[in-house]
């Protein structure tokens, strides 16, 4: 019965019609030009151009979303698009050692003002085993369908859409859910402390209210904007060791985010009167509350980078190691915002590996650990425990007819783990793949 009632006050019914619009195209221009005979253009020079354009057509349930450009009726399909198109140009140079690109984009959504994205990039090749690479590039993220349009009753936290025809009223008006905590807790204390004979409960409780009303925290924040990054890359891949058995790469990256898109918990007074606002906020019953999609005020940094190594072993016998650490570092942790950077510092995977064991009889080893971290999701919050796997295969491959035989196992020892809060217990999964090819 409740799967069928679409009011999450009440049941629990999802019903969402979506359909999306696509096309892209893209053109290589210089080799376009080559072809017709502009021979000034040097084999050296390349220059690309493309464009797309995308559209989501929405049919609104009233619960999950609505139409809220449609007054009349919230129901009427919902459109969200974008459209945009870059051009980039690239050089070869010191006998084609270096290749230097340049690229430029331009993006139009339907509540944006048009944005542009430059990106530079750089590959140095001294020798054939060693490739420098550098690139900066400057992006921007308009906000997603859900970002901007949810409209999520899940009972006592109403999700809304951070775009302006979504939320407009509620940011002016609402107070930081982390102030309303820390104001009720206050009020609890104070009415508890105060052993007055001559005052009422009631009197105690107006009393601590306007002792403790100075902690209530207006939402400082406002409707959505695009996120806007900055991002450094450089990289090193070399092959090492006579006759290139060991092969290196290095990757590591910094960001910069301003307008970095979170959510933020603001509850609304039921009441016009600014005044009363304190009196309002310390009864649930007086209050409604929102989750809202936002910007961050204050400067976000993503930093990592990652190590990949690959050696052949004597016999043909490969293994391989790689290792990747991210992070984010914000500049204010206690601003109310839900980040939702919901990734382990560290990941480590090792392989072994070997395409002939015996004879046709081929055979690989693959372990996976990743490090536990406190996950932030709309859903649910809380730690996700740190993990490791085991995957397995054999391969057996017959000349005729050509067949190619794969039994293995991913989690081979079928250890429970979870990637994800509110996600399923994963196992082993075990399959049996045969190839046949025909020449």
């Amino acid at each position: 019965e409740l799967q069928n009632i679409n009011n999450w006050d009440q049941g629990a019914a999802l019903r969402v019609q979506a359909n999306l619009v696509h096309a892209e195209t893209q053109v290589n221009l210089a080799e376009a030009l080559r072809r017709t005979g502009h021979r000034w253009l040097p084999a050296t020079v390349d220059v690309l151009a493309g464009a797309d354009h995308r559209t989501y057509i929405i049919v609104p349930d009233g619960n999950y979303f609505i139409n809220p450009g449609n007054g009349n009726d919230p129901f009427s399909p919902l459109t969200y698009g974008k459209t945009g198109g870059f051009v980039q140009g690239g050089v070869r140079l010191l006998a084609q050692k270096l290749h230097l690109t340049a690229t430029v984009r331009a993006d139009k959504n339907d509540y944006f003002d048009v944005r542009f994205s430059p990106r530079f990039t750089a590959v140095y090749s001294p020798t054939q085993r060693h490739n420098f690479r550098v690139s900066y590039q400057r992006g921007y993220r308009f906000p997603s369908l859900f970002e901007g349009f949810s409209n999520v009753n899940s009972g006592q936290v109403k999700r809304i859409g951070g775009l302006r025809v979504m939320s407009q009223g509620v940011f002016e008006n609402s107070y930081l859910r982390s102030s309303i905590d820390a104001f009720n807790a206050a009020v609890t204390a104070s009415v508890n402390a105060n052993s007055s004979t001559t005052l009422t409960p009631a009197q105690k409780q107006s009393q601590a209210i306007t002792e403790s009303q100075g902690l209530l925290r207006r939402n400082p924040y406002t409707y959505l904007r695009p996120e806007q990054i900055g991002s450094l890359e450089l990289g090193y891949k070399a092959a090492l060791l006579p006759g290139g058995r060991l092969l290196l790469d290095l990757d590591f990256y910094y960001n910069a985010y301003r307008d970095f898109i979170a959510q933020v918990e603001a509850y609304v007074p039921k009441t016009l009167n600014p005044d009363s606002a304190a009196i309002y906020l310390s009864s649930r019953a007086t209050q409604s509350r929102y989750r809202l999609w936002t910007n961050a005020q204050t400067r976000v940094y993503n930093f990592g980078g990652s190590v990949g190594l690959r050696y052949e072993l004597p016999g043909g016998l490969l293994a391989g190691a790689n290792a990747t650490y991210a992070r984010l570092a914000r500049t204010e942790s206690g601003d109310g915002l839900e980040d939702g950077f919901n990734t382990p510092r560290w990941l480590l995977n090792l392989s072994l590996g070997h395409e002939k064991l015996y004879r046709q009889l081929g055979g690989s080893l693959g372990y996976h650990w990743q490090q536990g971290y406190y996950s932030q999701t709309f859903l649910v919050s809380g730690r996700v425990p740190a993990y490791h796997s085991l995957d397995a295969q054999l391969s057996y491959t017959v000349a005729r007819p050509a067949l190619r035989f794969k039994l293995g196992a991913t989690n081979v020892l079928n250890r429970y783990y979870t990637s994800f809060l509110g996600g399923p217990g994963v196992g082993g999964l075990y399959y049996l793949a045969v190839t046949c090819s025909v020449k």
